[in-house]
């Protein structure tokens, strides 16, 4: 897979660097191959590759640039959408299922219009009805422009009915996400559009050995455990254990192997990040996620650089646990 800038003057082209340039998702290209609309030939070992004369001319064809810039790492994500919650959680989940993606993040339809045209994303997460903005005039503008026509939408909304479903795909989106969103589900749309592999176990990290699942639930807020507990006890076989107090952490991961673990953090002096720090340590660490009321850029940053693998606001947490920790 194709990690850095893509080079104009390359003979040939994996799906990867097509889709870089013409700002469209891997799935997309391959699509497009598949129904002949541009050539490709596959190597020995069984990867399509693209000639340069043939990606010229569909560029030429499309509009596209062909010697614009295609950006790094793995794939450009625009979200698109008011609620901070909303962003966050996309925003981390897909740099969680791989840290090389470039999110953005637009909360208006200035921002909105403005990340289009300058960051060129080949997937937007579009929230159908936000103040000012009207999702489905927006996807559809987006499909009737040559530029970006071939740019993958999908529809996110709290408005879920079947004729709205019905509509937006009408109007060209691959799919229609319901909120509060499902993390399993956002991180396979996002791992089918980009073809990358994708775990089940949603918080990322080394598959635990242990048949049945040791949760750590820690947390000061009886209401925070209260609910988190009332979630997994639909779960079969796992065994959850809670935790005010670091020392109290550090003797229930000492007793057995934890598989996961639901640290509710503060302020980056907080006592959570401690524990965060403690289970990374671990010769076998669980899958750690980091919980925060509202977490900024800074405590995102100082819970994964703690050894967490996701910091969530609480509200997104919530009703999404068991999908959250893929038990």
């Amino acid at each position: 897979m194709s990690r850095g800038r893509t080079p104009a003057t390359k003979d040939t082209y994996s799906t990867h660097d097509v889709a870089k340039i013409c700002s469209v998702t891997p799935t997309t290209v391959i699509r497009w191959i598949e129904d002949g609309l541009i050539p490709a030939f596959k190597t020995v070992g069984g990867h399509r590759r693209v000639r340069r004369e043939d990606l010229e001319r569909v560029c030429r064809e499309r509009g596209i640039p062909f010697d614009s810039p295609a950006g790094g790492g793995v794939g450009r994500v625009l979200v698109v959408d008011d609620e901070p919650v909303v962003l966050e959680l996309v925003r981390d989940v897909v740099r969680d299922l791989d840290r090389q993606f470039e999110v953005e993040v637009a909360r208006d339809a200035f921002d909105a219009g403005r990340l289009v045209a300058t960051f060129r994303p080949q997937l937007i997460f579009l929230d159908l009805m936000m103040p000012g903005v009207d999702g489905f005039e927006v996807c559809r503008r987006l499909k009737q422009d040559p530029s970006t026509r071939n740019t993958e939408i999908l529809a996110i909304t709290g408005y879920y009915t079947e004729a709205n479903t019905e509509r937006i795909l009408a109007a060209g989106a691959a799919a229609c996400l319901r909120k509060p969103l499902d993390v399993q589900e956002v991180r396979a749309k996002v791992a089918e559009a980009f073809d990358l592999p994708v775990s089940t176990g949603a918080a990322g990290g080394e598959s635990q050995a242990a048949s049945a699942p040791r949760v750590l639930v820690f947390t000061q807020s009886p209401e925070f455990r209260k609910r988190v507990r009332g979630e997994l006890a639909g779960a079969d076989g796992v065994d959850t254990l809670t935790a005010q107090t670091a020392e109290d952490a550090a003797l229930v991961a000492e007793a057995a192997p934890l598989s996961h673990a639901l640290v509710m953090i503060g302020d980056p002096s907080d006592e959570g990040l401690e524990v965060v720090r403690r289970l990374a340590s671990a010769a076998r660490p669980p899958r750690i996620v980091a919980v925060h009321e509202a977490p900024t850029d800074e405590i995102r940053a100082a819970a994964r650089e703690a050894g967490a693998r996701l910091c969530l606001p609480a509200d997104a947490v919530l009703g999404s646990v068991r999908d959250l920790l893929g038990v």
